[in-house]
C-alpha cells in the first residue's frame, strides 16, 4: 500500500484464503523463515539500479514469498544479495526489480514507463494505483486475460504471497499496468501454472461421490478427477482438450433430462454461452450455443432449482455494474428474462454454490469479499446483501473454492479450495469450513 496513505486500505485477490498452520484466522506474521542456499542463490545477475530480466525479477520476488516477509511500512527485509528493502507493497515492487532504493507507489512511475493496456503486461511488470497499492505481474491465468496471477505484499498481517486478482477488479480499481525502464526483454521460466476453472460436476464416475472437472492452464486440457480424494496427475482423466479458450466454467446439474450433470462455458474469444452434456463433456462439435454476450457476465455460479421450477438456476454478475441477476434454467435466457437480485457484488471473488447449510432447503452461495478476504455465506433463494454471514476471514490466499456437496460422509457440504502460493489443495468441512478442519488432499492444482 500507498507509504503516503494516513488510512491504509484493505488490499485483496481473487478468490482465496490464509491459513496458519492451515487454519484460517489469517496469516501469521512471524519472523521470515530462513534462506535456504537454493533460494538465496536464485539469479544473482544484476546489480541495484542496472538492467535486469524478467526471469530475474519474478525469481527475486518469489524469494520474499518464499521467506514469508511480513508486511509492515517500517520494517526493511533483504534481497537475496543482502540489500534491504522495505516490507511494504512499494518496497516489494522495488527488491523485485533491484532499484537501490525502496520507492513507494508515488515515485515508483519515475523508473518505469505506462503501458497501453492491461493486455500488454509481461511477467515482472507492475500494477500501480499511485493512491493506493501496487503489485508485480506474474502471468495471466488464461487465454482472455481476465484473471492475473501476482506477487505482493498487501496489508498489515499478511506475508509476501503470490495470488490472483480479477481484471475486473484491477479495472474498477485503479490499477494501471507498468514496466521497468531496465527490463532487458527475455524467456522467463514460468513456474507450473497448475489447474483453472475447478468445477463440481456431481458424480460422474457412478461410485456414488461427487467428482471434479479442472483445467490444466499450461495445455488447455480438461481432466476429470474422481472423489472424494481426487488423487492427482496420475490418477485423472482426461476428457478434452482446447479448454483454454474457455472462461467461467460452471456445473449446474442434469438440464438436459438423461442423469448426468452438465455444465455451461463462455468462450472467451466470441462470449458465447455453450451447454456441454456430461459426463465426457465432448468439444466444440458437441456443444450447444444457448446464449450470446456472455463476456460481460463474471462469477457463473449453479444453485440448483431455486424457483421451484424443476431446471437448476444459475447466477452472475454484471462486470460493468456489479449487479447480481439469476437466469433460469434449462435455457438461461438473456437479458429480458433475467431477474436482478442484488448490486455491489463486484467486490466479491470465488463465488460459489455450496448446497443447503442452513437447513432450509435452499442452496446457498459462499463468496470471498475482496476487500477484506472475509468469507461470508448468503442463504437463498435472493441472496440479499443484509443476509450475509461472516464465517471465515483470510481467505484472500485461497482460488477454486468449489462446493462438492458431501464427500466425507456427515451428511453436510464440504468445500474445496487451492492454496495460491503452493498450488495444494484443501478439503474443508461444512457447515462453517472452518480452518482446522482443512486437510490436504492433492497439490500442483
Amino acid at each position: 500500500m500507498s507509504i503516503r496513505r494516513s488510512v491504509l486500505r484493505s488490499a485483496v485477490v481473487a478468490a482465496s484464503l490464509a491459513a496458519v498452520a492451515l487454519g484460517i484466522t489469517g496469516p501469521a506474521q512471524a519472523a521470515p523463515a530462513r534462506t535456504s542456499a537454493a533460494t538465496a542463490a536464485a539469479a544473482v545477475t544484476s546489480t541495484a539500479g542496472g538492467s535486469i530480466t524478467r526471469s530475474e525479477i519474478i525469481e527475486r520476488a518469489q524469494y520474499w514469498v518464499d521467506q514469508g516477509v511480513p508486511y509492515s511500512q517500517s520494517a526493511y527485509y533483504r534481497d537475496p544479495q543482502g540489500r534491504t528493502y522495505r516490507t511494504d507493497c512499494s518496497g516489494m515492487v522495488s527488491m523485485s526489480w533491484h532499484l537501490t532504493t525502496s520507492a513507494t507507489t508515488w515515485t515508483l512511475p519515475d523508473y518505469s514507463t505506462q503501458l497501453g493496456s492491461l493486455d500488454d503486461l509481461q511477467p515482472g511488470d507492475a500494477l500501480n494505483n499511485v493512491n493506493t497499492h501496487v503489485v508485480l505481474f506474474v502471468g495471466w491465468t488464461d487465454s482472455s486475460h481476465s484473471t492475473a496471477t501476482i506477487m505482493e505484499e498487501a496489508r498489515p498481517g499478511t506475508n509476501a504471497r503470490k495470488t490472483t486478482y480479477s481484471r475486473s477488479y484491477l479495472n474498477s480499481n485503479g490499477f494501471k499496468p507498468y514496466r521497468y525502464d531496465k527490463v532487458v526483454e527475455s524467456p522467463v521460466t514460468v513456474p507450473d501454472k497448475g489447474m483453472t476453472n475447478v468445477t463440481a460436476v456431481g458424480d460422474l464416475s457412478g461410485d456414488g461421490v461427487g467428482d471434479v472437472i479442472a483445467v490444466e492452464a499450461a495445455t488447455g486440457d480438461l481432466y476429470r478427477y474422481n472423489g472424494p480424494d481426487y488423487v492427482g496427475r496420475s490418477a485423472r482423466v482426461k476428457i478434452g482438450y482446447g479448454w483454454d479458450s474457455m472462461s467461467d466454467i460452471v456445473g449446474v446439474g442434469d438440464i438436459t433430462g438423461d442423469g448426468v450433470a452438465d455444465i455451461l462455458a463462455v468462450d472467451a474469444e466470441n462470449g458465447n454461452l455453450y451447454r456441454y452434456s456430461g459426463p465426457d463433456y465432448g468439444g466444440r462439435s458437441a456443444r450447444v450455443q444457448i446464449g450470446t454476450g456472455w463476456d460481460s457476465m463474471t462469477n457463473l455460479t449453479g444453485v440448483g432449482d431455486i424457483t421451484g421450477d424443476g431446471s437448476p438456476d444459475l447466477i452472475a454478475v454484471e462486470k460493468s455494474t456489479g449487479d447480481l441477476y439469476r437466469y433460469s434454467g434449462p435455457d438461461y435466457a438473456g437479458r429480458t428474462a433475467r431477474v436482478k437480485i442484488g448490486s455491489g457484488w463486484n467486490i466479491y471473488t470465488s463465488l460459489t454454490g455450496i448446497g443447503d447449510i442452513t437447513g432450509d432447503g435452499v442452496a446457498d452461495i459462499l463468496a470471498v469479499d475482496t476487500e477484506t478476504g472475509n468469507l461470508y455465506r448468503y442463504s437463498g433463494p435472493n441472496y440479499n446483501g443484509g443476509t450475509r454471514v461472516q464465517i471465515g476471514t483470510g481467505w484472500d490466499s485461497m482460488t477454486n473454492l468449489t462446493g462438492v456437496g458431501d464427500i466425507t460422509g456427515d451428511r453436510v457440504p464440504d468445500l474445496l479450495a487451492v492454496k495460491a502460493s503452493t498450488q495444494d489443495l484443501y478439503r474443508y468441512s461444512g457447515p462453517s469450513f472452518p480452518g482446522g478442519s482443512a486437510v490436504q488432499i492433492g497439490s500442483g492444482w
